[in-house]
């Protein structure tokens, strides 16, 4: 059979040739160019054994199925759609073909559903629903489910998924079952150039060629991201365990990345590069297989400058798997061989005649080699004996050395050293390193020297000036025995040892670890070790990880030196260093308040590598926002996108320039495991026998049961305990003019409250509005207007609600009373929730409720229904300046207190009535009404009196003597009318004292200092703080775990927009120096080069010039200097011939 059929694909036009079945399949065989092997070969839950091969010749691809008992080959099809094959781009999964050309791309179908009556294989291509492109991106998912993100422009970003059971086995378009949206912010949506790459489950977006992200497409959760990125040419690839990434950038360049950690750990930079893949050894360690131009080659991904040249074993015909098996093409047909294990194993062992500086030490390999060092030790029966002289390594190139040799030395005396010898034996005295008694000692590929003794295990590199510790590692277990045992050996020395080993094998060096331990860098004296905290920071592999963890240790034990090392080794704020900084913000600001000034300072302003150019928003002030993120589609999404079309249509806004900025604080907001934010007693130890700890010890535990019952939150933000640190370092970067207004921390309380914020608090406030209006209702409402079943029903809606509010109120102040109590806020709120209670309750039992009870529960209902009110700024501030005034003059209002206490007191001596029918007596100073005679005259011999009460004479009781004087403070001299000034002199001396020292000096001195404390509260950032604290409350206590780990609402990362002239008013202000700050913002160059006006910005680049102009001298000087010493050398040399 033969013939011609035209299929139209994606807007091309196919010519497939149709030749006579047996007769194709023959030529491909003889003439298979490439193969293809499915991606998920060695997947470990259902493996997908099928090959594809590719005839240039023909053109045409057939398919084989590997078994057991060999291969077999089934479908053929001829394509001629696609000139040229990038074979690297070519996916094969579920017996389904992703072919990619330069021009364009087709899906090859080889499973046995597809209908072939009539053998002519033009239904074997599928069509998708969503027209495929040759920019769009295509990938498969475990269970064959295809992955399509087409190339569209930045408003509609969307991925398709089409689910594998619903493929069409026939040429109708397979339909998509899901969408799942790109999520951008909408102020960078012309800003963004965004390109992808799929590679199994994981789905990588490229932003502007600066930065990568790393998505889950089964939960669509953002997992990593990566810096230090370029354009990516060619697939992304990881390897087994999902611990390295590597890719190829602009064909010339490789880079492999740490996937736990997101940094670049290798980058090479020549060559051209065709294509990489990791495969995985039987000792589960890690290869790259990297094709070149000039061939293929295997590396240690962690130490690629060990190359072993695999050209002629692997080509185009021959594919190596991720589970090292070997699928190659003989004689026609596809076979498969483990021959790849015996290359590997008898060639990369080989070690390198030249030393390699500032790679990783903390690798796989590494991790392999001290556990068979290990297990050797464990193995001996007595301790080694090393002869007197072992040479280690011969021909070393070592810098500034030359050639050397690496010798081991036996000392009699019990110490081993190991030196640096030169060809002509000279030993380098000062290249010499001493040890205890040496259990073993190896070279790493890199030269690194591993030195197990009876201390610990120990790293070093060589280099000229010697032996340069990088590791050192013991437990307590061991460092205990080294105590013990030094420098006396005991008889049982190797048998403690072996039992040592042992137990390390089992634990720190057992097979599921990948790395060796983190080291120990602070000796019990409090003496640290500075070589490996430099090695540890400049260590891109774990430096976000024992970087964070060294610090804090160093924290711990106050070890000034080695924090002080950790805080100058960070001062370039990559970022790497500033996430060591952020995780550790809390005890910086407790113990070096000073680094947290400077460094918020100096952070204060950090541009966003989003942004690449200004940009334009309707939001004339602060915008937040986080990374891009993937969500599933809404249904309802066109509706609602017309609904806010319409509403900004009429809201019409003039757009204004901005510039993206970033929070310089990663991770601030993410929840992290901290147990200790719900123990703030102190911890005494176990042994102590004193019964009031085990009383102490017994609350203790009660409290736990309790916290434990009402699901106190177990983890704790670096954001949440920053907020309660002094305002010192909170406002630290707010200059004196107030250019700058707390950007940072506004755009961290920003972003939450339009996140998820803003949603709960309003649903928070609804519920107490149904409390509030409730329990007014019920004890407002007269006995008889409403029947009885309404009241009870009103009063028990009151109940629940009401205890529902005092159950998180309780929480709370489980979580951490210190805090709670310190806020006087919750005073009002535990007031208008409990007694609102205990007043239906009372009513649920007797029909009524005290009247007092029923008016202080609504006072305080009204005002805590205002306080939802300080989430808007204007009120906001009003309540931050009365609860901020009354905490500045607190201590003046105690010492009026006791003034009026004391005046209290005076006139409560004078004036009260000390016995029956004496002047003070409250019938003698009752008012007298006499009767007037019908003469004009009063009459001696009638007198009415008023009836005295207790308000006759407020003195004569000391609590209304109290009342009495603050009336007196108030300007009420009312309570002194019914007594005369000139019988009662020392009450006239009080009062004139009282009044001139009290209420015209104090009370006047009272009002100057309001003034000035609502001067000082008066102010954006104190509103903004009182809404962290708020926001706090709710993520803690009405948040679910699963919520608090939602990184769409608690990302890594925060950006902001800002109107472009507050940054230029700022960045002026510091130029000219019309504003003061703690320390000033660093201003980079390429912030200042996007927002300075022109002539700011001729002014600025005559002072690049001048210091570019310097430089270049002080090269010029150094070179010059170069020059003519190695013209003296030069001369010497020919004087000497």
């Amino acid at each position: 059979m033969s013939g011609i059929i035209d299929e139209t694909q994606n807007n091309t036009t196919a010519r497939i040739d149709i030749p006579n079945i047996e007769h194709g399949e023959a030529n491909h065989r003889s003439s298979i160019y490439l193969i293809f092997v499915s991606q998920y070969m060695d997947y470990n839950g259902d493996p997908d054994n099928y090959v594809v091969t590719y005839s240039r010749e023909d053109r045409s691809v057939l398919g084989w199925s590997i078994e057991e008992n060999g291969s077999q080959h089934d479908v053929y099809v001829t394509v001629n759609q696609i000139d040229r094959i990038r074979d690297y781009d070519c996916v094969l999964s579920k017996k389904i073909l992703l072919l990619v050309g330069d021009d364009n791309k087709c899906l090859i179908d080889f499973n046995n559903d597809r209908t072939n009556s009539d053998r002519t294989n033009d239904n074997r291509f599928l069509r998708l629903k969503r027209q495929v492109s040759k920019f769009d991106d295509i990938g498969f998912l475990p269970n064959g489910d295809l992955i399509q993100v087409p190339k569209v422009p930045s408003t509609d970003r969307k991925i398709y998924k089409y689910c594998f059971t619903n493929k069409p086995v026939n040429t109708i378009p397979w339909e998509y079952s899901q969408i799942i949206d790109i999520k951008t912010p909408e102020s960078l949506n012309d800003q963004i150039i965004l390109n992808c790459s799929i590679y199994r489950t994981k789905l990588f977006l490229i932003v502007n060629f600066c930065k990568m992200l790393q998505f889950d497409l089964l939960t669509m959760n953002l997992e990593r991201q990566y810096h230090k990125f370029g354009l990516s040419y060619g697939p992304i690839i990881m390897n087994r365990d999902q611990t390295l990434l590597a890719m190829i950038i602009f064909s010339t360049n490789i880079a492999i990345y740490s996937m736990e950690n997101g940094m670049l750990i290798y980058e090479g930079k020549s060559g051209y590069y065709k294509g990489v893949k990791f495969i995985t050894l039987e000792n589960n360690s890690t290869r790259l297989v990297i094709h070149s131009g000039d061939g293929s080659k295997l590396v240690d991904p962690y130490q690629v400058y060990d190359e072993i040249d695999i050209s002629g074993d692997f080509n185009n015909k021959s594919v190596i798997t991720r589970m090292n098996r070997k699928i190659f093409i003989d004689n026609g047909n596809v076979c498969v061989t483990n021959e790849i294990n015996g290359i590997d194993e008898n060639r990369l062992q080989q070690l390198s005649n030249k030393i390699i500086y500032r790679n990783s030490i903390y690798t796989l390999s590494t991790f392999k080699i001290i556990q068979r060092m290990l297990q050797e030790d464990i193995r001996r029966v007595a301790p080694p004996r090393w002869p007197e002289k072992l040479v280690l390594k011969d021909e070393v190139e070592i810098e500034n050395l030359g050639l050397c040799k690496i010798v081991l030395y036996n000392h009699e005396n019990g110490y081993d050293y190991v030196g640096i010898e030169k060809n002509d034996g000279h030993l380098e005295e000062r290249a010499s390193l001493y040890s205890n008694i040496m259990l073993s000692i190896k070279l790493l590929n890199n030269q690194d020297l591993v030195l197990i003794n009876i201390e610990g295990i120990s790293i070093y590199t060589i280099n000229e000036n010697g032996f340069r510790l990088r590791y050192f590692w013991n437990n307590n277990e061991w460092n205990n025995i080294y105590k013990q045992n030094h420098p006396i050996i005991s008889s049982n020395f190797i048998d403690t040892y072996r039992q040592l080993i042992d137990e390390i094998l089992n634990n720190e060096f057992d097979n599921s670890k990948h790395s060796i331990p983190f080291p120990k860098y602070i000796e019990e004296a409090n003496f640290h070790r500075k070589e490996i905290v430099e090695d540890v920071i400049n260590d891109n592999l774990v430096s976000p990880k024992f970087g964070i963890e060294m610090l804090k240790i160093a924290i711990e034990k106050k070890n000034d030196a080695a924090v002080q090392q950790i805080i100058k080794s960070t001062q370039d704020y990559s970022e790497n260093h500033m996430t060591i900084i952020s995780l550790n913000l809390a005890e910086l600001c407790d113990y070096y308040p000073d680094f947290m000034i400077k460094y918020i300072s100096s952070t204060s302003i950090m541009l966003s590598p989003y942004r690449l150019r200004i940009g334009n928003s309707t939001n004339t002030s602060l915008n937040s926002y986080t990374d891009i993120y993937i969500k599933e589609s809404n249904y309802f999404k066109p509706i609602s996108a017309t609904y806010i079309r319409l509403i900004r249509c009429l809201r019409i806004k003039e757009e204004i320039q901005t510039v993206s900025l970033i929070v310089p604080f990663p991770q601030i907001c993410v929840y992290q495991d901290d147990f200790r934010n719900n123990d703030h007693e102190n911890h005494e130890t176990e042994n102590n026998h004193n019964i009031k700890l085990k009383i102490i010890a017994i609350l203790k535990k009660m409290i736990t049961g309790l916290k434990i019952i009402t699901i106190i939150p177990k983890r704790n933000s670096i954001w949440n305990k920053f907020l309660y640190k002094p305002k010192s370092i909170l406002f630290c970067n707010i200059d004196s003019n107030h250019f700058y207004n707390w950007w940072n921390f506004a755009a961290i309380i920003d972003f939450k409250w339009k996140t998820f914020g803003r949603v709960y608090y309003y649903l928070i406030w609804l519920f107490y509005t149904i409390f509030y209006i409730c329990y007014s209702l019920a004890s407002t409402l007269e006995q008889k207007s409403i029947p009885d079943v309404y009241f009870k029903s009103l009063f028990v809606i009151s109940i629940i609600f009401g205890s529902i509010f005092l159950i998180f109120e309780i929480r709370q102040c489980l979580w951490n009373y210190k805090h709670y109590f310190e806020d006087i806020w919750n005073l009002f709120d535990v007031g208008a929730f409990l007694l609102p209670i205990i007043s239906s309750i009372f009513w649920l039992i007797n029909k009524s409720q005290p009247l007092w009870l029923t008016a202080i529960s609504i006072i305080l209902l009204s005002f805590k229904f205002l306080l939802f009110f300080r989430v808007f700024e204007p009120f906001g501030i009003y309540f931050a300046i009365i609860i901020g005034v009354a905490k500045k003059v607190f201590p003046f209002l105690v010492l009026l207190f006791f003034l009026i206490l004391g005046y209290a007191q005076a006139f409560f001596i004078v004036l009260r009535s000390n016995s029956i029918n004496d002047d003070n007596d409250p019938r003698n100073v009752a008012t007298k009404y006499d009767f007037v005679n019908p003469d004009g005259t009063i009459s001696n011999a009638t007198t009415i009196i008023q009836d005295p009460n207790s308000n006759t004479n407020l003195f004569n009781w000391f609590p209304t003597s109290l009342l009495a004087v603050y009336k007196i403070l108030t300007g009420d001299s009312g309570s002194l009318s019914s007594f005369t000034y000139r019988e009662h002199s020392t009450m006239t001396i009080l009062l004139v004292t009282f009044t001139f020292f009290t209420v015209i000096y104090l009370m006047n001195l009272f009002i100057g200092l309001l003034n000035l404390a609502i001067d000082d509260y008066n102010k954006k950032e104190e509103f903004l703080l009182q809404k962290a604290q708020m926001i706090m409350e709710i993520e803690l206590f009405y948040m679910s775990p699963r919520q608090r780990n939602n990184k769409k609402w608690f990302p890594d990362w925060i950006y902001y927009d800002i109107p472009i002239t507050e940054i230029r008013k700022l960045i002026n202000a510091i130029d000219n120096k019309q504003t003061v700050f703690n320390y000033p913002p660093l201003v980079s160059k390429e912030l200042r080069n996007t927002v300075v006006l022109t002539d700011d910005n001729k002014k600025q680049t005559k002072e690049d010039l001048a210091q570019e102009l310097k430089e270049k001298m002080d090269e010029l000087t150094k070179q010059n200097v170069e020059l003519t010493q190695q013209l003296k050398n030069i001369m010497e040399l020919l004087k000497r011939d």
